[in-house]
């Protein structure tokens, strides 16, 4: 079993993005961002199988630690319903499918001891725009059935990213931690360290970690530039004792907004990528890895210059 925590000094990686590659590489419709329909065709798992290995390979590669995340961010019971699942039933199926892929990847690549498997819980609804989504209690109850059965399956730790208000990502942390699981939680800033809803990211950290036992391991920022994690740091939006361990990155400096009705690839060259990411270890990360438009390329740069820069 792979740890559940961070190692105690030096960069960990994660994995890059699953869903626009399956778009724009593997010329896979996916609606919804339902990553998890493609378990279920030959094509659709070999491109997944193909994207996680590329991944992973990174990680055997450079000697780094590596978080990757389950194809499961829409495979909740509304996910599951609108891509014509039957979500009682399936759900278990779903997200056992796409553990049972990852931990067959990493067994495969005798990397039990470095990579972790994390179990990615998405929003019920939009991860850019908080219109609908639940309060916390709502949030809890609803979020509560995958957050379990991920938990049973085994995964390391629970992993909430791109949630757009503050209510439904306590929610989530609230289903989270009641399995006993550890989890982490990504909410979606802007470049002044501020929620789709208004609420200020350091207002949401010190929230949940007052309120939700066990707290989260820690949390990351995701689905946004580099440049913009910089603005934040810069203007000192950042919750303080190194609550944001990290961050996923998009390849694509836009707003969520205009990334969200993109109809093509946007993507910063890797090395460009990675240099920018490096740059964020001054503000205390630890945790780098990519989310849309970013793809093996980039975190195997990003791999080189974090260990040119921890050399």
């Amino acid at each position: 079993m792979a740890p559940t925590a961070l190692p105690v000094s030096g960069p960990v990686l994660a994995d890059g993005a699953i869903e626009t590659r399956l778009i724009y590489e593997f010329r896979l419709p996916t609606p919804d961002f339902a990553a998890f329909v493609h378990l279920f065709t030959p094509e659709g798992r070999a491109a997944l199988e193909a994207i996680y290995r590329g991944y992973m390979s990174v990680a055997a590669e450079s000697g780094l630690a590596m978080q990757v995340g389950t194809p499961t961010w829409r495979a909740h019971p509304e996910g599951l319903a609108r891509q014509g699942f039957d979500a009682p039933e399936d759900l278990a199926r779903v997200n056992g499918a796409a553990f049972d892929l990852l931990s067959g990847l990493r067994r495969e690549l005798a990397l039990e001891a470095s990579v972790r498997i994390a179990g990615v819980i998405g929003p019920r609804r939009d991860g850019y725009d908080p219109a609908g989504a639940p309060d916390a209690a709502e949030a809890a109850r609803y979020h509560a059935a995958q957050a379990q059965v991920l938990a049973d399956l085994g995964v390391d730790l629970l992993y909430a990213p791109t949630f757009a208000s503050a209510g439904e990502l306590e929610g989530v942390a609230r289903a989270a931690a009641a399995t006993g699981r550890p989890y982490a939680l990504a909410p979606v800033v802007d470049a002044a360290g501020v929620m789709p809803d208004g609420t200020p990211l350091a207002a949401a950290v010190a929230h949940i970690d007052a309120s939700v036992a066990p707290r989260p391991l820690h949390f990351l920022l995701g689905c946004v530039h580099p440049a913009r994690v910089d603005a934040v740091a810069q203007a000192g939006a950042m919750p303080p004792n190194a609550r944001i361990a990290g961050v996923k990155a998009n390849a694509a400096d836009l707003a969520a907004a205009e990334l969200d009705h993109l109809d093509h690839l946007v993507s910063d060259p890797p090395e460009d990528f990675a240099r920018a990411m490096v740059s964020l270890r001054g503000h205390g990360l630890r945790l780098f890895g990519g989310c849309c438009g970013t793809s093996d390329a980039h975190i195997r740069a990003l791999a080189r210059h974090l260990k040119a820069e921890a050399a």
